[in-house]
């Protein structure tokens, strides 16, 4: 299997065309209502635009689009998926442990500072 390219991901199908053309309509209308005076604005299309800026960023742009493309690559198999080791915090004597208020100043003797 080839290897996929990134522009047959990010610029190739309608849909990212589509999201592309969007997103450059929404920062152009973005500029322009910020050149608004405050006092003609609508607030509710405001808030709107605001809440919008979450989808049209372009780091999410890229994340969307992107999938697709992290897929086809594992799929070839020039990329591989390898699971992290689990994240577990250590298990420590709350007695001993400095972020725990608990341990008033006991913790003290875990660090080596107070000898018995």
């Amino acid at each position: 299997m080839p290897s996929p390219r990134a522009a047959d991901w990010f610029w190739r199908p309608w849909y990212a065309k589509l999201y592309w053309v969007t997103a450059l309509l929404y920062w152009i209308g973005l500029e322009i209502m910020i050149a608004i005076p405050y006092d003609r604005i609508n607030t509710s299309v405001a808030n709107t635009v605001v809440l919008l800026i979450l989808i049209f960023n372009p780091i999410t742009v890229v994340a969307v689009l992107g999938y697709g493309f992290l897929k086809a690559k594992v799929a070839c198999g020039e990329w591989v998926i390898v699971p992290g080791p689990a994240s577990q915090r250590p298990v420590m004597d709350p007695y001993t442990d400095p972020s725990d208020p608990r341990s008033g100043d006991m913790h003290f003797r875990h660090i080596g500072v107070i000898q018995d």
